[in-house]
């Protein structure tokens, strides 16, 4: 159980990344197999998020939540985090939930370190990133590929210091070119 402080009231075992589940997710062949929340957590269930744990920019995350079919434990799973929604920062005050985080056993509190603790300031900056919408930008031109950019998308944008301007976006995506946007004449005064 966590520790009681004078007049706060139980000590938090730490802070992490919290969120919930989406109401609507889209799996399949194009995302066209819409399903209400995820297999394992209902909509809107509220999942916490253990640190990064591969180099993949967060696209996969491990969380820890109470399960659909279960809601006295926590399950520990990987899923997408663009089946997440409302990212924020928690404080932890459940031995369970850390156990469910980091797949330690009863009795091992002590043992498992801080690994499955957040910096703060990590965990407001991935809440901050995860929460502003972002959509996929094609760059004519430009060697790499798979650019996100805000939605709705900035008029330029700048890579290996070239100067890049909007050409076009819709709910696909938007796309960017080298070449400037047309003057439009100035209407003549009479």
């Amino acid at each position: 159980m966590a520790a009681m402080t004078d007049a706060t009231g139980p000590e938090p075992l730490g802070i992490c990344l919290v969120a919930n589940v989406a109401q609507e997710t889209s799996h399949g062949e194009g995302g066209l197999e819409i399903r209400k929340g995820l297999r394992h957590f209902a909509p809107g269930a509220k999942v916490w998020i253990a640190p990064p744990a591969w180099g993949d920019g967060g696209e996969r995350v491990i969380v820890a939540g109470r399960h659909r079919g279960n809601r006295r434990r926590y399950t520990r799973i990987v899923i997408e985090s663009r089946f997440l929604v409302n990212f924020r920062v928690s404080a932890v005050y459940s031995p369970a939930l850390v156990r469910a985080l980091t797949e330690a056993e009863p009795g091992e509190e002590k043992e498992f370190g801080a690994h499955f603790l957040w910096p703060l300031e990590q965990a407001e900056s991935w809440a901050r990133s995860w929460n502003t919408p972002k959509m996929e930008a094609r760059v004519d031109g430009h060697r790499s590929r798979g650019h996100l950019v805000t939605d709705p998308p900035p008029m330029e944008l700048q890579l290996d210091g070239v100067t890049y301007y909007l050409a076009h976006f819709n709910a696909r995506g938007a796309r960017y070119s080298p070449e400037p946007p047309p003057v439009e004449p100035s209407p003549t005064t009479g």
